[in-house]
């Protein structure tokens, strides 16, 4: 018999627990790897040109813009209700969750890269 055949897109798939208190939301990474990065790279430029002279909503948009790269807008949105608001919190959290060496984002991408080699 022949080999069995077997294809894959190698994305990233990931699902967190974010928890405050009592409170909890459960959110699903899942896509492409080079799009979550180009994505991230266009929000990290959004969020490099904030400046003293940028409004509220420029801010809170390039760190929505981040957000979304990584969970999806409609994630993100949840989250930032989640957070009351608190678009800081949004950020801090995606930072959080990307910059774990452990089990981070960053380290994922890296991952899925690596076999598609």
């Amino acid at each position: 018999m022949f080999g069995k055949k077997e294809y894959t897109l190698n994305r990233v798939h990931d699902r967190i627990t974010v928890r405050e208190g009592n409170d909890t939301i459960e959110l699903v990474v899942d896509n492409d790897a080079n799009t979550i990065v180009s994505s991230l790279t266009q929000a990290q430029k959004a969020l490099a040109g904030i400046n003293g002279e940028s409004t509220e909503e420029e801010k809170h948009s390039a760190e929505m813009l981040f957000a979304s790269a990584i969970f999806g807008a409609e994630q993100a949105q949840k989250l930032l209700e989640f957070y009351q608001g608190n678009h800081d919190c949004v950020i801090a959290l995606c930072g959080m969750y990307f910059g774990d060496g452990k089990n981070g984002l960053a380290k994922k991408i890296t991952k899925v890269q690596k076999r598609r080699r």
